[in-house]
């Protein structure tokens, strides 16, 4: 038995019919050399990994009533089959089935009764090259996005022979009330210092932030609750709709290599900033103020186990009221610089990992539930999480990964979630929002691909063709009023 820590709370709190709070991917791969990827052998392949990590085969008990912290115990009634689905695609229209099945995954919550996570085989009748993928989802309370990514990188390979076999030395367990009652009762005996030891967290952490904001006048970091207002800050649907941009990892690092002293990171934020301002420029909608973005932090420093949360929120102004690209850029560097100056001496997490049991509970919940981001500004406009993914190809039982993308939750007050994935030479943003925005959601991806461009553009990396093509149209327009004027 192992309790969640308040922050994988948090999560199962905030979790409605309208906010599922899960993670995600979405993996397209090449037909396996050795045979088809039947749904029989994915089944046996993912049954054969299950031991890379507890996640798998635990699920939640919770304490009576409610009053404590829910513990993860070892699902003794676990069934493989309940967690993985098979679909296929037929007929010409196989795109927008696949889009349909990506959509209706994600929007679906997770039976916390089960342990916490979900896999679905697509496999397409009509593809020629035996192509299949895999959709999965954890639950936001189980995994981060760092031992979500060390569990996937447990279901493949990059030996597209095989990969090595597991022992298997897993067993049932059932929950304990008597010890969750101990434990209960321990936490109310401690309870006092734990008090102090929060007060003095949370003092420590207003007096670092107002001793560096002190120091800072002009370079800040923005404050929670204290963002614009825009179109993506609104009450969330329940629908949930997955798009993605594939980008040239060369292109991103050679803007990169152009402005010295910035991060990939940075140039990535830029490049989302980019697409951020045209997409709200076209829609009337920009705020005077830049927009706000929360950059989930691994604070995972070594080999800790792969369940739980381990991350810190870091803000970040996306300098979205800026024209230039490049002045977007330099402003996203030392904007991304001071973030992480102000997340490590102001560290968010440690306060949040001593308030009471009951407290974040009951706050998400009542935010959720009486929809209380209607009546108060953003927390923070969007989330943003870079997740680096490997160089080299991967294989799943001798399939090729093609492609993968990720997905993060959203909630109310916090309706778009872009995840960055690199993989092979790609690099992939894929965006996480409803329904209500699907309809502008291939402008959006297409604003990502011309925000890159025009990056290229103003560091001289890439000929600017389009506005060449526009001054010709201009010179040959001027030539012919010119002609116009002589004649009259």
């Amino acid at each position: 038995m192992q309790q969640l820590s308040n922050l994988d709370s948090t999560f199962l709190s905030l979790e409605s019919y309208r906010t599922p709070m899960h993670i995600g991917c979405i993996w397209t791969f090449e037909a396996p050399k050795s045979g088809d990827m039947t749904f029989h052998r994915f089944r046996q392949h993912i049954e054969s990994r299950l031991p890379i990590s507890p996640v798998f085969r635990r699920r939640l008990s919770s304490f009576i009533l409610d009053i404590d912290r829910p513990y993860w115990i070892e699902d003794s009634q676990f069934d493989l089959k309940n967690h993985l689905k098979h679909v296929y695609l037929y007929g010409e229209n196989s795109g927008s089935q696949r889009s349909n099945f990506i959509n209706n995954f994600f929007s679906e919550i997770l039976d916390t009764s089960r342990p916490l996570w979900e896999m679905l085989f697509i496999e397409n009748s009509n593809s020629k090259d035996g192509e299949f993928s895999v959709l999965l989802k954890f639950h936001h309370a189980a995994v981060d996005g760092k031992s979500a990514e060390k569990i996937l990188a447990g279901l493949l390979s990059s030996d597209p022979e095989g990969i090595d076999e597991l022992n298997d030395t897993w067993e049932p367990e059932q929950a304990s009330m008597s010890k969750m009652a101990k434990n209960r009762i321990k936490s109310l005996y401690h309870a006092p210092k734990g008090l102090m030891v929060l007060s003095n967290s949370f003092s420590n952490a207003v007096n670092r932030s107002r001793s560096l904001r002190r120091r800072d006048q002009e370079q800040q970091p923005p404050h929670f609750f204290k963002s614009p207002p825009s179109f993506f800050n609104g009450q969330v649907e329940p629908t949930r709709v997955i798009t993605s941009a594939h980008l040239s990892m060369a292109n991103i690092k050679a803007v990169r290599k152009a402005y010295p002293g910035c991060t990939l990171n940075d140039v990535v934020l830029t490049v989302c900033a980019g697409a951020l301002r045209k997409y709200l420029m076209n829609h009337d909608q920009l705020p005077k103020s830049p927009m706000v973005a929360m950059v989930p932090v691994s604070k995972r420093a070594g080999e800790e186990e792969d369940q739980g949360n381990l991350i810190s929120p870091m803000l970040v102004s996306l300098a979205t009221d800026l024209d230039s690209p490049v002045s977007r850029l330099e402003k996203i560097h030392l904007n991304a610089q001071k973030a992480k100056e102000y997340n490590n001496e102001v560290a968010m997490e440690q306060v949040i990992a001593h308030l009471p049991s009951w407290s974040s509970s009951w706050v998400m919940k009542a935010y959720t539930r009486l929809r209380i981001a209607k009546r108060m500004k953003p927390v923070f406009n969007l989330v943003i999480t870079n997740v680096p993914g490997p160089a080299s190809p991967l294989y799943f039982d001798g399939a090729k990964l093609k492609s993968m993308e990720g997905m993060a939750p959203i909630a109310d007050g916090m309706g778009l979630t872009l995840v960055v994935t690199s993989y092979t030479g790609t690099l992939t943003v894929a965006v996480t929002s409803t329904e209500a925005t699907a309809g502008h959601a291939p402008e959006f991806i297409q604003y990502l691909h011309e925000s890159l461009s025009e990056l290229e553009e103003a560091l001289e990396l890439k000929k600017p063709q389009v506005q060449e093509g526009n001054n010709a149209q201009k010179g040959k327009k001027a030539q012919k009023d010119k002609k116009l004027t002589s004649a009259a």
